[in-house]
């Protein structure tokens, strides 16, 4: 089973409240939701939110017949928060009627209304065919797209590397907040065995686009993207 975990929270220092703001009709999260429900290949979905400070939105979420993951440790262990989320689901394949686990997790920035869908289907079938721990797409400098802003691009790992990430990494680590960087992490001295990658070049229609930056950090962003989505 694919799941995909958007991961949202109120407290933005930056732009508070962002996930809830109107943009074209509708809540920014609601877009990414949207976005998220076009990739073919993803059987699920939760969204994954600190619990405290974020009643609001869930309440949201539910009012949406989303599920919800709420999570009560530190804020910024967002891989323990994702790898809890995962655990949580239950999901019966409607071909065989049975409950399948959680084989791939696909991680979703809740700040990135205009994620392409086409482009994390194309991921999910590297990590299948390839059956590396980590998939991503990167640049032709060699810099992860999900370390920039692009707003486009999700990312791809195996439910057992989440979990051995969250087991092996401290858990002071400031890799957590990150959820997967310690897999593609030039350093993989503190893992045996280190975490196979997956590369693929960013999608060409990427150089054409003239909005490179369409996540959702500050005001100036949300009103730049919020233009874009209004002509869609």
């Amino acid at each position: 089973m694919i799941l995909a975990i958007i991961q949202c929270r109120l407290e933005s220092v930056r732009l508070p409240q962002k996930a809830l703001m109107n943009m074209a009709g509708k809540p920014m999260i609601r877009h990414v939701i949207d976005r998220v429900r076009e990739i073919r290949s993803v059987d699920a979905l939760v969204v994954a939110i600190p619990q405290a400070g974020n009643g609001p939105l869930a309440a949201k979420l539910n009012d949406w017949g989303v599920s919800c993951f709420p999570w009560s440790g530190p804020c910024d262990d967002v891989l323990g928060r994702f790898v809890a989320a995962a655990e949580s689901i239950r999901w019966i394949n409607p071909n065989t009627r049975e409950l399948d686990p959680v084989e791939y997790v696909v991680r979703v920035c809740g700040d990135s209304p205009l994620i392409d869908s086409q482009s994390t289907d194309e991921l999910v079938v590297a990590a299948v065919l390839s059956k590396a721990d980590y998939t991503g797409y990167r640049f032709k400098d060699g810099a992860p797209a999900i370390s920039r802003p692009t707003g486009y691009f999700t990312e791809v790992v195996k439910m057992s590397a989440l979990k051995r990430a969250n087991d092996e990494l401290p858990r002071n680590a400031k890799e957590r907040e990150h959820v997967t960087a310690c897999m593609y992490a030039e350093d993989q001295s503190r893992f045996r065995p280190p975490f196979s990658v997956r590369w693929l070049d960013v999608p060409t229609w990427y150089a054409k686009e003239k909005l490179k930056n369409a996540a959702v950090d500050t005001r100036e962003d949300f009103e730049r993207v919020k233009a874009v989505v209004e002509k869609e």
